[in-house]
């Protein structure tokens, strides 16, 4: 019994306070006050805020555009240079093997042409000491001006063309390292076939001797482009004839200790 006392109790209050809200909604309409959704001023800014940030929006997208446009551009670039340098390598790779082919073509035919062997037994790091004539097998001790050239020593004295002989070619004290001139100078090449003969005297190849043993080689004055000959009265610089076993040298990178007798 006393439940539904309280109970009815409850239900009176919440009724009044229902009440006690009606009323005071009913007196704020009547007095004029209206009831408006508070708003953020900031949020909705004036017509030109706006405006303003509706170009921004603009100008972020036209910029987003311009930026995956220009990457995909660069991807491009990328890619194609990619491809640009593959090209390059296989082009250098296809130079590197035409340009082993025409060695190895150029081999065989110096083989073909005549000459049985090509010396590949002569040091690339050494420099000339000694050469040996094919036509007598006599030996001449050499020294390296420089790179590039040589002098000829024979009776302990040195080849001398011109200079301060009373002929075209003489025999002289050897110069000095501080001072030397080309009178004793020569320079060398190699021989190893009948074009390398023909090219060397600008002749057509039949020119050439079939009876010549390659490899040999030639040595000519700084001078005269003459070569250096010898024969059984001796020692000479005559014009260069390749065909001319007494101007066919052996060379080697040891030292010798005989000379021209």
């Amino acid at each position: 019994m006393i439940d539904y006392i309280y109970l009815i109790l409850i239900l009176i209050l919440i009724g009044f306070i229902v009440f006690i809200i009606y009323l005071s909604y009913e007196y704020r309409v009547k007095e004029g006050f209206d009831v408006q959704p508070t708003i953020n001023p900031s949020i909705i800014g004036s017509s030109s805020s706006q405006n303003y940030n509706v170009i921004n929006l603009q100008n972020q997208e036209t910029i987003f555009n311009n930026n995956y446009i220009r990457a995909i551009n660069d991807a491009t670039i990328i890619e194609e240079s990619k491809d640009t340098i593959k090209q390059l390598e296989i082009l250098e790779k296809s130079k590197q093997n035409l340009l082993n082919s025409k060695k190895i073509a150029l081999l065989k035919n110096k083989l073909k042409s005549g000459s049985s062997t090509v010396s590949t037994s002569f040091p690339i790091d050494k420099l000339i000491s000694t050469i040996k004539s094919k036509y007598n097998s006599q030996y001449l001790s050499t020294f390296a001006n420089d790179i590039s050239t040589y002098g000829v020593l024979a009776n302990d004295k040195c080849m001398t063309v011109n200079g301060l002989c009373k002929e075209d070619y003489c025999l002289l004290d050897c110069q000095k390292s501080m001072y030397t001139s080309d009178s004793q100078k020569f320079t060398t090449k190699t021989i190893y076939s009948n074009i390398d003969a023909a090219t060397a005297m600008n002749v057509p190849i039949n020119n050439i001797s079939s009876t010549n043993v390659y490899p040999f080689n030639i040595f000519s004055s700084v001078v005269n482009n003459k070569c250096l000959t010898i024969g059984d009265g001796g020692l000479t610089v005559e014009k260069c004839n390749l065909n001319n076993i007494k101007q066919q040298w052996a060379i080697s990178p040891d030292e010798n200790i005989c000379v021209l007798n």
